[in-house]
Order: C-alpha cells, then sequence, then structure tokens
C-alpha cells in the first residue's frame, strides 16, 4: 500500500498543477490584458515576417512595444505556439503556463536537493518528503497560480533564475564545468525575458560564485576536489558576451526612459521634501547632508522592500492591483503563516551555512521592486517565490518532527493535507466563477465581442472612431482581427501614434476627444456608455444618426 502510494502522488500532484491552469483558462482571467495582446500580435508578425509590428528586423534584447521596450525573450518563446495553434489566447499564454509548471518541479528539486546534500545528508526519506510537499504547496499556491493563467514574463524569468540557481548549487556540490555553464546560460537568459531580472539575475549569479568560494574553501583539505579556474572563466566570458546586448539596451534611451518612469530616484515629491527639510533648516551643510535626497531615496527603498512583508499582502488580500491578485486572498493561505513559523525554528536549529545563499536569493528576488514605484509588487518579486515555498516544505517536514511523539505522522499529515486542500478549494472557486465577473474591467473585457461584430458590419461605414479610455484599441483590432502584419508594418511610417501606440489605421481612428469626429461622413462611433456621456454632448449623437452611422457600446452582451 505505501509503495502504491508513493508512485500514484507524483502523479497526482502534477495532475493537479496542470488542471488548475488550464481549467476554464478563457474564463479566467475573462479577456487578454493588452501586454498578452501585444505580446501575442508582434510574435505572429515575427513568425509570419520576422518583423515586430513596428517593422523591426528580429529584436535581439527589447521589442519597441508601446514604446516601452519589452525584453525580447517571451515573444520568442510565443512564436512556435502560433506557428502550431494560431494566433490565440491558449498559444499567447503556453510559455507562462509551462514555465509556472518549471517553477513548481524546479522548487520541489531545489527542496530535495538543499535537504539531501545540507540539512539532513544522506536522509533520502526526509528529503522525498520535503520534495512532495513542496511539489503539492507550490502546485496550489495563490500567488504562482494567479500568475499562471496569463502571459506574463515575470514567470518566464522567475523559471529561468530558479533553474539556474539549482545548477548553481550543483556546481557548488559537483564541481563539474557543465553545472555552472547552465547556470550562467539561463541566468543571463531571463535578464531578457523581464527587466527585474537584470538586477536579480547578475547579482545571484555573483552569489552563487561567492558560496562556491566558500564551499571549496572549507572543503578542499575533505575531499579531492580542485579548484575549478576553467570553469569560472568560462562562464564569465559566456555571462558577458550574453549580457552585452542587455546592458547596452540599458544605457541607450529606451532602457533610460523604462528606468525613469518606473524608479523611485525620478519621484519629484520625494526630492521636493527633501528640498523642504534642508530650506527648513537653513540649508546648512549639515542640512544638505542629514536631508539629502538620496537619504528620502534610502528611505523609501526599505519602505519598499519591508512592504512584501506585510500581513494583509502576503495573507489577506495580496498585491493591490487586481490583474495581480483576486483581492479576497494573499500570496499566502493563512495556514502558511503557521508553517513560517516552524521554518524559522527549523533554520535556527540547523544553522548551515547555505541558508546564507538561500536568503540571499529571497532577498534579490524582491531587491528590485524597492528601487520602484506602487509596491508591494507581486509581479516583480515572483523570483522570490521559491524561496518561501520551499522554507514551507521544510516547515512541514520539521512540524511532523516536532509531533510525532503526540500524533503519528500519518494523521498530521492528513489533516494538513485536507486543511490545504479546503483553502485551495475555496481560493479555486474564486478565481474561476467569482473573480472574472467581479474584475472583467481590469482586463479590458469587451474587446473580442466588439472587434467581431465590428469586422461584420466595417464595410458599412466610411469612417469608424474607436475611444481610447479602455485603452490600447489599435492592438486588441490587429489581434482579433488578426491583420495582415505587412499592412500594419507598412502603416507604421505615415499613422499617428502616442507612445508608439497606433491612432489610425485605413479608416479607423482611435481617439479622445468629441472634436476629433468627421460628421461629414457615416461614422460609427464605438466607446463605453460613460465616456460618451462624459465627452459627447447629446447634439453631436444626434449628429451620428443624420449621417446614417451608429453608436455601439464596448460590452456586447
Amino acid at each position: 500500500m505505501k509503495l502504491a502510494v508513493k508512485f500514484a502522488l507524483l502523479p497526482l500532484l502534477l495532475f493537479l498543477a496542470i488542471f488548475s491552469r488550464f481549467y476554464a483558462l478563457m474564463i479566467s482571467p475573462p479577456s487578454p490584458y493588452w501586454e498578452e495582446v501585444a505580446l501575442g500580435y508582434d510574435a505572429y508578425n515575427i513568425t509570419l515576417t520576422g518583423r515586430d509590428h513596428h517593422g523591426n528586423f528580429l529584436p535581439l534584447s527589447s521589442f519597441e512595444s508601446f514604446g516601452d521596450h519589452k525584453p525580447s525573450l517571451y515573444f520568442y518563446a510565443a512564436v512556435p505556439f502560433i506557428k502550431i495553434f494560431g494566433l490565440n489566447l491558449l498559444a499567447v499564454r503556453l510559455p507562462t503556463i509551462l514555465a509556472s509548471l518549471a517553477l513548481i518541479l524546479g522548487t520541489a528539486v531545489l527542496s530535495r536537493f538543499l535537504f539531501l546534500h545540507f540539512y539532513r545528508p544522506k536522509d533520502k526519506q526526509a528529503a522525498n518528503f520535503v520534495f512532495h510537499s513542496s511539489l503539492f504547496l507550490g502546485t496550489i499556491s495563490p500567488w504562482l497560480l494567479v500568475f499562471s493563467r496569463s502571459a506574463w514574463e515575470s514567470v518566464l524569468a522567475s523559471a529561468l533564475i530558479l533553474w539556474g540557481f539549482i545548477f548553481g548549487l550543483f556546481f557548488i556540490k559537483s564541481n563539474r564545468s557543465k553545472w555552472l555553464i547552465l547556470a550562467t546560460l539561463l541566468l543571463t537568459l531571463s535578464t531578457y525575458a523581464y527587466h527585474s531580472a537584470r538586477l536579480t539575475a547578475p547579482l545571484l549569479g555573483l552569489s552563487v560564485m561567492a558560496a562556491y568560494f566558500v564551499y571549496h574553501r572549507l572543503t578542499v583539505k575533505k575531499i579531492s576536489h580542485q579548484f575549478n579556474w576553467r570553469a569560472l572563466l568560462l562562464a564569465a566570458i559566456l555571462g558577458l558576451i550574453m549580457i552585452y546586448p542587455v546592458t547596452i539596451s540599458l544605457l541607450g534611451q529606451s532602457g533610460q526612459q523604462r528606468i525613469a518612469e518606473t524608479s523611485i530616484f525620478n519621484d519629484l515629491n520625494l526630492i521636493e521634501e527633501s528640498n523642504e527639510w534642508r530650506a527648513a533648516y537653513k540649508n546648512t551643510w549639515l542640512a544638505r547632508a542629514f536631508f539629502h535626497r538620496y537619504v528620502f531615496f534610502a528611505r523609501e527603498a526599505i519602505l519598499n522592500f519591508a512592504s512584501h512583508f506585510s500581513y494583509n499582502y502576503l495573507f489577506v488580500s495580496g498585491d493591490n492591483n487586481p490583474r495581480h491578485s483576486i483581492q479576497t486572498f494573499g500570496n499566502f493561505y493563512y495556514l502558511d503563516l503557521l508553517l513560517f513559523i516552524f521554518a524559522g525554528y527549523f533554520l535556527l536549529r540547523q544553522r548551515r551555512k547555505i541558508s546564507l545563499l538561500l536568503f540571499a536569493f529571497l532577498l534579490l528576488g524582491i531587491l528590485p521592486a524597492a528601487f520602484t514605484k506602487a509596491t508591494p509588487h507581486a509581479l516583480r518579486t515572483l523570483t522570490a517565490w521559491p524561496v518561501f515555498i520551499v522554507l514551507l516544505s521544510f516547515a512541514w517536514w520539521q512540524l511532523v518532527e516536532l509531533c510525532k511523539l503526540k500524533m503519528t505522522p500519518k494523521i498530521l499529515n492528513t489533516v494538513l493535507t485536507l486543511a490545504y486542500l479546503v483553502f485551495f478549494a475555496t481560493f479555486f472557486y474564486q478565481l474561476i466563477f467569482i473573480y472574472p465577473k467581479k474584475y472583467r474591467h481590469e482586463w479590458q473585457f469587451g474587446y473580442e465581442e466588439m472587434v467581431g461584430k465590428l469586422l461584420d458590419r466595417e464595410a458599412n461605414y466610411e469612417q469608424i472612431y474607436i475611444t481610447r479610455e479602455q485603452g490600447r484599441p489599435a492592438m486588441y483590432y490587429f489581434y482579433y482581427a488578426q491583420v495582415e502584419p505587412r499592412l500594419v508594418q507598412t502603416a507604421n511610417e505615415t499613422a499617428r501614434k502616442d507612445q508608439g501606440e497606433f491612432l489610425n489605421f485605413g479608416k479607423i481612428s482611435f481617439i479622445d476627444q468629441a472634436d476629433e469626429l468627421d460628421l461629414s461622413k457615416s461614422i460609427l462611433l464605438i466607446s463605453s456608455p460613460e465616456f460618451r456621456a462624459a465627452n459627447f454632448n447629446q447634439q453631436a449623437l444626434k449628429l451620428i444618426d443624420q449621417t446614417e452611422g451608429e453608436v455601439w457600446s464596448f460590452y456586447e452582451n
């Protein structure tokens, strides 16, 4: 019976991981967000023409997108799926789904490796226990599950960083060059996937190197390891070559623009606060030093970092952005709080130096968000997610060990498993059946219905106007209409734009104001009722009727 349960457990957990990510995928989230649409349409362009929708040939480090210059890897990761399945939501989201599964499996592998080689050496039974508990906890984790069902570059970057870290540990333990080369390859590749990885991955790579030096120094007298300078040199050369295009991109105008938009170092409020305090103390040299703007930047960074450990964020409501959290659950379940306490107890008892590297992974995963606005930010800190799950799996084992005298492990494991399944079932029900209805406006719901209706009837009008209040209507039109890429690339030369976003395409104009309407033609106006009420007077709407035109709403029920 034990053998049967053991062999059935892994397939069951893998089935749960796959099922929870594919079930009702087109229902929750209720619609693709504009970033997903942009990823999909640019990947579609690359698939058919080798150029993005702006006409740039095979962009290396970033895609122009909407002037946001998004890292390039996810676009290329979506290409084979679009080639196979066509331009649809499944193809666009598959790289994220597969990366989330790689994250879950990698976290379980990391838990087992650390336990077997550093915390409980050669205790395979304990190592297998934390492997399965990590697999289970990672599968049902609200934090990862929310991001597993739509296209997020952060999930791909986090998976690459995690496996790069794992291969780095393999190198530390075995001293084999191939593991360090693989670690370097994955860590540097992650910098092509997401902005935050461009800080986290290099620093984590350096942390692994530092751990290798320490481990070698402690073990060289006990085992026959030779210091592997050749592997270090090859890894350094490979890393520098691969990261060079990203570095050039960061130092260029597009990279500096991205930093300026998100960094706290360009927050005028902090600069003004600094100036006010200095003026209040007569602008003396002591005041200039004590109230220097960088002191305020440092304070803000510390507060931003600490916000990611707040109780509400972790256990109550999660990220304030409804696209990053369903708002009724935190990043973790309330039961996880108990296990985190036992995780602390476990680490204090073990006192292994490897814990320092594990915490370096945790801190570096959160560090990029400390220097940006809008914190706490679940997406920018997803890289740290595996460490939390590893700690939870260690804590589960520790709790079982402590309770062995008063309760059989089977009973305790059953109680914990059932409790977690109740939490998960509640969360999953809300994610699938309540969240899509309550927050569909956050996902720009309505574009698919609107574009479908427009394609059937656009020949009836001389001019079509779509208002922009829901964001990025041109890209939604390109995506759902599957507009021939060369037509968009050609139009890119003459189209009016706002930060890279098309404001006109053919006879369609994407507008913000009523005075942009040409009422001398038969026109179609598409907007939300709220936008019409705020921006269009009744006389203008009556004039549309006189041109034999129509007015539609985004939401076509």
